[in-house]
């Protein structure tokens, strides 16, 4: 009674395709004579890189990845559709609420580097929710494409600066997190975070005029502060500069504002500490003291959209450290809440090694009572923070508590507690059971939930070895294929950084 009309709407579809209008973005152009700037590697100019750039932009864009957003003439959607749906679905997990796939993928369409990128996470993430490794494969071929086609697009002068351009770099350091097997990723996502860095700062005070952009700036910073906490470094003085700029463009007296501004203080602190221009423990101490009241300071008398409650339940000890967790109102929350006890953690570990030199020094520095209440008071605010930060883990990881079926939606949450677990069992002064309960947390988020970095992570705990990754001077490595190279113009800097 029906005729299979499929093979016809396809010839038609293709023949209105021809007469559309190239909705593609402006690609750059490059002629010989062209009088437009042009980015330099080496001393060789790029047109030629730019025009390759163009071909294979076109090339990508029309063929695959942006198919995959476009209507299509089957009510089965392809493994493309579902990854690009996967990772849109996810976006609220990996970026806090921003709605930045949206903006920057109105109606389907968006660069190329962009869409490979998303493609990449989203079949990672996908893969490991459905336990499906073959999708891997086709993630990590989607990755190196993304890596090519950003590392083109860094390369233009007018690509390099744009919105999509800094969100294909900053979805690629998710993808290391997704998929990351060994400590090798964690290099590769510092890359990918310092190489957003350098775009923020190539991008400048215009970043700031549009909703994604100040977005990603915010976003890009926090990693930046995370990556710089880890290495015991400085904040770039760049970074602080544009935030002072970001500062006539939202809210100030939010309380997260208000926190990265002591973190990036705290940043400076300690990497004063390590090169010796702050010296002298009483000189130490006091600079510590002082930045740790700043952090409480930060969380008095806050409204209660930034409050948490105090379950009990002996139900889920393998969940539930201690008999008690948190439930904030949003799980950003609690990662920021976490962002401070981690740094307040570090600097009490800061006055302990201190108050222990002083104590063999040959001309007394603190009096027997002044070095017991700078320890006593140490100790105690690191164990109210590591007990806030073990209290915290349900609330990133929700499927543990095995309240409704595990949901990897639910479960991406736990990207933001890795750094605290990790940290609290690496302390010193942490028993063996609570290390062993950490670290079956952080295996059980790699194994269920499928950031493979967590693992990566518990490994280095239960070897109780360093990870290299994190020195501040990293040891020199051959160059992978992983690698983007950003291109600045040499008004800006004369060298090359990997994304």
């Amino acid at each position: 009674m029906f005729r299979n009309e499929s093979a016809a709407v396809a010839v038609k579809a293709k023949s209105r395709e021809k007469t559309k209008p190239n909705l593609s973005p402006p690609l750059p152009a490059s002629t010989p004579n062209s009088q437009s700037p042009q980015v330099k590697t080496g001393g060789l100019a790029l047109g030629n890189e730019i025009t390759e750039f163009s071909q294979f932009y076109v090339d990508t864009y029309h063929g695959g990845f942006t198919q995959a957003l476009l209507p299509d003439y089957t009510l089965a959607p392809t493994v493309e559709e579902r990854a690009l749906g996967f990772f849109q679905a996810n976006s609220a997990k990996w970026l806090r609420d921003f709605d930045l796939v949206d903006s920057l993928c109105p109606q389907g369409y968006a660069d190329a580097h962009l869409l490979a990128s998303m493609s990449a996470v989203g079949l990672a993430t996908f893969s490991n929710s459905m336990h499906a490794p073959e999708l891997m494969v086709r993630a990590r071929r989607d990755y190196v494409t993304a890596l090519q086609l950003t590392n083109l697009a860094l390369r233009s002068p007018t690509e390099v600066k744009k919105d999509s351009t800094l969100f294909s770099v900053m979805i690629l350091s998710i993808f290391e997190t997704v998929t990351g097997s060994s400590e090798r990723s964690l290099s590769a996502w510092t890359e990918h975070t310092n190489g957003a860095a350098a775009l923020v700062k190539l991008r400048g005070r215009e970043q700031f005029r549009t909703p994604a952009g100040m977005r990603m700036f915010l976003q890009i910073t926090s990693n930046l502060m995370l990556s710089c906490v880890q290495r015991a470094i400085a904040m770039p003085e760049h970074i602080i500069q544009l935030r002072k700029e970001a500062e006539h463009f939202m809210d100030i007296e939010n309380p997260g504002w208000k926190l990265s501004a002591v973190i990036i203080d705290f940043t400076i602190f300690r990497a004063a500490v390590r090169d010796c221009k702050i010296v002298g423990p009483r000189a130490i101490i006091e600079a510590a003291l002082d930045i740790d009241r700043r952090f409480v300071v930060v969380f008095d008398n806050l409204s209660d959209d930034w409050k948490y409650e105090i379950i009990y339940s002996d139900d889920y000890p393998e969940s539930i450290w201690n008999g008690n967790y948190h439930v904030y109102k949003e799980y950003w929350v609690a990662h920021i809440w976490n962002g401070m006890r981690t740094c307040r953690i570090l600097l009490q570990e800061v006055i302990r090694d201190q108050v222990l030199s002083a104590s063999s020094a040959i001309t007394i520095i603190f009096t027997e009572e002044e070095s017991k209440t700078l320890n006593d008071n140490a100790v105690s605010t690191m164990l109210k923070m590591r007990a806030d930060i073990l209290a915290s883990v349900p609330q990133h990881t929700p499927e543990m508590l095995k309240r409704r079926p595990s949901s990897f939606l639910d479960g991406s949450r736990g990207y933001f507690v890795l750094w605290p677990l990790y940290l609290v069992a690496a302390m010193d002064m942490t028993t063996q059971p609570i290390r062993k309960w950490a670290i079956a947390r952080l295996r059980s988020i790699g194994e269920s939930v499928g950031l493979r970095q967590a693992i990566v992570l518990a490994d280095s705990l239960d070897g109780r070895k360093h990870i290299a990754a994190w020195d501040t001077k990293p040891v020199p490595r051959p160059q992978r294929i992983s690698a983007v190279e950003l291109w600045v113009d040499q008004t800006s800097t004369d060298s090359i950084l990997e994304v």
